[in-house]
């Protein structure tokens, strides 16, 4: 079969949500396209400096191939973290990271939980276990990396901190949002960036509207060698989002399009929200420093470090008010 759109290829890919069969190189102009509108949406095309969340992992390749077609390499810094989660983070992968970053000019630089927090994702879920505490792996790994992430955004002097998230990765947050009911948190997603502390960069999503299965083949089709290991803590013990996902992945095999679909209403929604309301500056955790929840005293990070037994100077904090 041809390629619909060039109408010369053979085509090697089915796009189920607009019925098209695309050749590789229409598929790639065509992820790069959608790309494009939401960086310059973003605010991305006209950034001084991006920094880009990188893994090594297939979403993160997409990220910057993508944008460093897009915006110079000199104004991208790739930023990847070592999490220390024992049989995941491979020596090998993280090579060919640097590796292909070098490749495309793209500066890279490194840190790790152990560096920056002073305990490794192992160390902190093996003693809130110890603790009994009914914490999820995906509870700490995410908002340290959210935190380092911030961080290098700030000593890189970056205006935007952009992280590989997908479409599906963002319709699961706003339903997982939704089932929690936590509205703050849900109105700060939506297709146009938004700041509510002068201690955050802002963050952007420019594959937010691009199919996890297409990042896939994406990357595959580049002939990208990419980590597809998944992180150990989410096979042991799934998460809400797991569950999230299954549910999503099954509306939009019965009906492709679905997921696009959620997200374009939701910005519809969320902007008229945004819009018509106003959110003071978060206050300051009292341990670190970084910002934190309306009503609070210290992050959750800190937090949670402190009920795990790893800073226990700080247990005066506990029972919060």
């Amino acid at each position: 079969m041809k390629c619909e759109v060039c109408g010369k290829e053979e085509a090697v890919i089915f796009q189920a949500h607009t019925g098209r069969s695309l050749c590789k190189e229409c598929f790639f102009n065509d992820i790069k396209k959608r790309v494009a509108e939401e960086a310059k949406k973003q605010g991305i095309t006209e950034a001084r400096k991006v920094l880009l969340a990188v893994s090594g992992g297939k979403d993160s390749l997409v990220l910057v191939d993508t944008l460093s077609s897009l915006i110079s390499p000199s104004k991208i810094v790739a930023f990847n973290i070592v999490e220390g989660i024992s049989g995941y983070n491979r020596k090998e992968q993280a090579d060919k990271l640097a590796s292909y970053m070098k490749g495309l000019g793209v500066e890279l630089i490194s840190t790790s939980f152990k560096k920056d927090v002073g305990f490794t994702l192992d160390e902190m879920v093996n003693s809130s276990n110890a603790k009994g505490l009914n914490v999820s792996p995906c509870t700490f790994c995410g908002g340290f990396r959210r935190k380092l992430i911030n961080n290098a955004g700030k000593l890189a002097g970056a205006d935007l901190v952009a992280t590989g998230h997908n479409l599906d990765d963002e319709v699961q947050t706003i339903m997982i949002n939704l089932i929690r009911g936590d509205l703050t948190r849900l109105v700060r997603i939506g297709d146009s960036p938004m700041k509510v502390s002068e201690n955050f960069v802002t963050r952007v999503k420019p594959l937010r509207k691009i199919y996890e299965w297409e990042t896939t083949m994406y990357a595959y089709l580049k002939g990208y060698s990419f980590q597809e290991v998944e992180c150990p803590h989410i096979i042991t013990r799934p998460t809400l989002r797991a569950k999230v996902r299954e549910l999503m992945y099954s509306l939009e095999e019965q009906r492709p399009g679905t997921l696009l679909n959620i997200i374009d209403e939701f910005d519809k929604v969320s902007e008229s929200i945004r819009s018509s309301s106003k959110f003071e500056e978060l206050p300051r955790c009292e341990i670190c420093g970084d910002p934190t929840s309306y009503g609070r005293k210290i992050c959750k990070n800190c937090e949670l470090l402190i009920r795990s037994g790893l800073l226990p100077q700080y247990q005066k904090y506990l029972p919060m008010s």
